[in-house]
Order: C-alpha cells, then structure tokens, then sequence
C-alpha cells in the first residue's frame, strides 16, 4: 500500500478550530481598539474646542483696563462681573485710541468685549454694554458641545477661568479645565 502524506481528519478540525479562536480574539480586539481610538479622538476634540476659546477669552481678558498713553482716563471698570446672569465685560484700548470707545453706530468698532453663560454655549460680543440682547456669536458649535459650567474669578494678582462641556452627542465625553490667567494690566 502506498503512504500518502497529508492532514487527518481530526488534524483539519484542529486547525480550523484554532484559527476561529484566532481570528474572534484578533476581531474582537480590533473592535476594542477601535472604539479606544474614537473616544480618545472625541476627546481631544473637545479639549481642542474648549483651549480655543479661553485663548479667545484670555486675549481680552489679558488686555483689560489697556488705556494707551493715558490711563487716568479709565472712567468705568475695566472688568464687569455679572455671576448672576453668567456675563463678562472687558473694557481696553483695542486701537491705540488713548481712550474707551463706545460706537453705538458701528459696535464692532467699541472696546468693549462680552461673554456670556447663555444656553448652555459661550457667547461673545463687541460693543454690548450690558448682557442683554441679540446677535451675540456662539463660541461653540451648539449641536456639537453643550458648556455645563463658566465662570471668571477674579484672585489677588491673576482670574480663574472654569469651563465644564461635554459633547451633546456622546454624553460620556466631558473635559473640565480651570486656567489661571494674570491681568497684563493692573487696576
């Protein structure tokens, strides 16, 4: 009889067997890795939305109460805290004006700056002299993060921005940062 070279049966379902538990670990593990990467990936984008706007925030906050070459004409505060209504006004010189400008025409030519609290989204605003009111621009994309939490506190020589968000989509992701700022010009 001649011998012939090759699997038995019960070599074949062996080997079927192992490679099926092989390739449902490697697939299941794929599928772990995947959903790792997009949560990390959700939340870097919100941390990355989130920096943005204190950078925005922090500019203003940076230079209030900047009145060029003549600071003795500071006639309102150059920070207005409102906690009650969750609103912020920065007052300083943005064009080397040697004064506060309020332009009522053109507001977008003031040197007053708001934030607010309104909706669960930050809101900005030039030349509002007080919360109220409309056309004020969202900072963040309103279906995309819902602010939880803002808050400007000012300390002995620096303020304290506090934002809390989290994605409206996937609630799970949330970013809570506070960021120590210090006032480039005293008052």
């Amino acid at each position: 009889m001649l011998k012939q070279d090759g699997f038995s049966l019960f070599e074949m379902m062996l080997s079927i067997t192992f490679s099926s538990l092989i390739f449902i670990g490697i697939t299941a593990f794929y599928s772990k890795l995947q959903s790792i990467i997009l949560q990390q990936n959700l939340n870097t984008h919100l941390q990355r939305n989130i920096h943005q706007g204190i950078v925005s925030i922090s500019k203003d906050l940076k230079r209030a109460g900047f009145i060029a070459n003549k600071p003795e004409k500071m006639s309102q505060q150059p920070i207005e805290i409102n906690p009650a209504k969750n609103c912020y006004i920065f007052r300083y010189d943005s064009e080397i004006r040697n004064d506060w400008v309020h332009n009522t025409t053109i507001p977008t030519k003031s040197d007053i700056f708001a934030y607010r609290l309104y909706n669960n989204n930050l809101e900005y605003k030039v030349g509002t002299i007080n919360c109220e009111g409309v056309n004020w621009e969202k900072i963040f994309d309103p279906h995309d993060i819902k602010v939880t939490q803002f808050s400007i506190k000012k300390q002995n020589n620096h303020f304290e921005i506090d934002i809390s968000a989290q994605l409206k989509k996937n609630k799970k992701i949330k970013y809570q940062t506070t960021t120590i700022i210090k006032n480039e010009n005293p008052f």
